[in-house]
């Protein structure tokens, strides 16, 4: 028999993630206490364990609980993240943690359920909650990774003349790039909320980016570009279970002549590489951009991403209709776009 244990001691969370294959840094600990303290999120954390003897972990959930004003309720997992959702051993744990996540939806007040998962299908029910719950699939974004060579070399070898030709017009510009901590987080944010500004989008608070460096599991690194001294590119990286993932990474667009961005991505493939690991993520994208094929130059391979969504009928939600960009963003100075997007951004759940 399978249970369900709530808001648990994360020592075994932790030990299942570890040992899972299918871990993501995003199902850490660490991720979920980060996006809960830095947005005011109530956090849930979802543990499946065998009734034993001997008790055992097989799967688990995190959840945080996404209310905006004036809108409806979503037990979402996990907000501001490209995947999370169920991960699990087997089907029934699976079944479990989801139904679960709906009794616990219907006791928070929401009306949708939404995982955003890689490698799970939670269409494969039945559960118990019947005609209430109606699920749909969207599929309105796709993830990009790529396999690791063992070496640099290699990998240079196996870029195009085109990708390798940016990466030297990069450094014969004057740009070099610096890998660190905390010490180049306010040159990698600075980079960041301009990228946003310029792409009509509200920011994230400075303190996720803080919390998640000091954070020890997930481990984070930022990766910030200079052009004579100036930062000009940058991103963050989060390592876990041998893959190398990149949620944020930025340039500014007046530097796009020197491919500060190109050099940006090379250190990161690079970097991955030095620390062992045996894949890179890209992150999401639309299919069919031009985020997605700058990705593929890379060597990534386009794979499903999907989101689910179960919503009490007759209510619907459509994540596809969220949207990042406001017209007016553009047009504000930098330093009142970081003052006041993040009190727009904590309920832009994408």
């Amino acid at each position: 028999m399978i249970e369900i244990v709530k808001n648990l001691d994360l020592d075994d969370w932790r030990d299942y993630c570890d040992r899972c294959p299918a871990a993501l840094f995003t199902h850490l600990p660490g991720w979920l206490t980060n996006l809960a303290a830095t947005y005011d999120l109530p956090s849930f954390f979802l543990l499946a364990r065998t009734s034993g003897p001997p008790s055992a972990t097989v799967g688990v959930l995190p959840l945080l609980l996404f209310s905006p004003p004036d809108a409806t309720s979503r037990l979402i997992s996990l907000p501001y993240s490209d995947f999370a959702g169920v991960l699990a051993d087997n089907q029934e744990a699976g079944c479990r943690l989801v139904e679960a996540a709906l009794d616990l939806a219907e006791e928070v007040g929401a009306a949708h359920l939404e995982l955003r998962q890689r490698d799970w299908h939670a269409a494969d029910g039945p559960y118990h909650a019947g005609s209430r719950w109606r699920h749909t699939a969207h599929a309105f974004k796709v993830s990009l990774r790529r396999q690791l060579p063992r070496s640099s070399p290699e990998l240079w070898d196996g870029l195009s003349a085109k990708v390798r030709n940016q990466v030297r017009k990069a450094y014969r510009s004057g740009c070099a790039g610096r890998i660190g901590g905390s010490e180049l987080l306010e040159d990698f944010h600075a980079v960041f909320a301009e990228n946003m500004r310029d792409l009509g989008s509200p920011t994230h608070d400075f303190g996720l980016f803080r919390q998640a460096i000091l954070c020890d599991s997930p481990r984070a690194r930022c990766i910030v570009i200079y052009c004579r001294n100036v930062p000009v590119a940058g991103a963050m990286v989060f390592q876990h279970a041998g893959t190398l993932s990149n949620p944020w990474a930025a340039s500014l667009r007046r530097f796009r002549i020197f491919c500060p961005n190109m050099l940006l991505y090379w250190l990161m493939l690079c970097h991955g590489i030095e620390q062992g690991c045996s894949c890179f993520d890209f992150g999401r994208s639309s299919p069919g951009t031009g985020t997605c094929r700058f990705k593929m130059q890379w060597g990534a391979s386009v794979q499903p991403l999907t989101w689910h969504v179960f919503s009490i009928s007759p209510s619907e939600w459509r994540p596809e209709n969220e949207s990042l960009v406001y017209d007016d963003w553009k047009s504000m100075d930098i330093s009142s776009s970081i003052r006041l997007g993040p009190n727009i951004r904590r309920w832009i759940s994408l």
